[in-house]
């Protein structure tokens, strides 16, 4: 059983593995290491289940069609954009052990709700970055995209792969408003977590 944490910010307790109904205390006791995003979801006892399905599909090179790191690109994109700390703290060693440079997450983080010409104005972005994050930051800003912004992306990514970054947008904007609006303690260093993440991250 996960130990509690020993200061609690959270606004609502976490979820007591040992009243919580089975299938989510199993979904959650088989993981390694404790994420409090995974002690707040289960709250909801129902949809908890499934919606460890769909983020595990995006951890699985064989399930997930958008390449490693622009499902990162799009999740820290987000978590730049909206100031979620604990998302980017659980993400950016993810996106940083497979490769994104220092850089790139500098340029995430700068241009973040600047527009198109800060984007273009970044040379560590590639054509194909600058049409995902231009078709992520008009979604954080209006919900809606322009018939041009889609148009680009269509050119450089495929149906499939245009699809999924608006799914991943769903997920990891609902992760970002529960953490943020719930006040989410972050997890602190996590031992063996790199070489953890080398194995459960897969695909290029």
């Amino acid at each position: 059983m996960s130990a509690p944490i020993k200061t609690q910010n959270c606004l609502v307790p976490y979820v007591d593995l040992q009243t919580a109904p089975p299938e989510v205390a199993a979904a959650i006791t088989h993981l390694p290491y404790r994420r409090n995003i995974f002690h707040l979801l289960g709250h909801s006892h129902g949809s908890f289940p499934r919606l460890m399905g769909v983020y595990a599909n995006f951890f699985d090179g064989n399930r997930r069609i958008l390449p490693l790191l622009d499902w990162q690109l799009v999740v820290l994109r987000i978590s730049a954009v909206l100031d979620a700390e604990y998302e980017w703290d659980v993400n950016a060693p993810v996106a940083r052990i497979n490769g994104m440079p220092e850089e790139k997450f500098e340029a995430l983080q700068r241009t973040a709700g600047k527009g198109v010409d800060a984007l273009a104005k970044e040379t560590v972005f590639t054509e194909r970055d600058r049409a995902i994050l231009q078709l992520v930051d008009e979604q954080l800003a209006t919900y809606n995209n322009t018939e041009d912004t889609v148009e680009k992306a269509k050119k450089l990514l495929t149906v499939e792969e245009l699809v999924e970054v608006y799914v991943v947008l769903g997920v990891y904007v609902l992760i970002a408003r529960i953490t943020k609006g719930l006040r989410i303690d972050l997890d602190g260093e996590i031992p063996g977590l790199e070489e953890h993440l080398k194995k459960v991250v897969t695909g290029k």
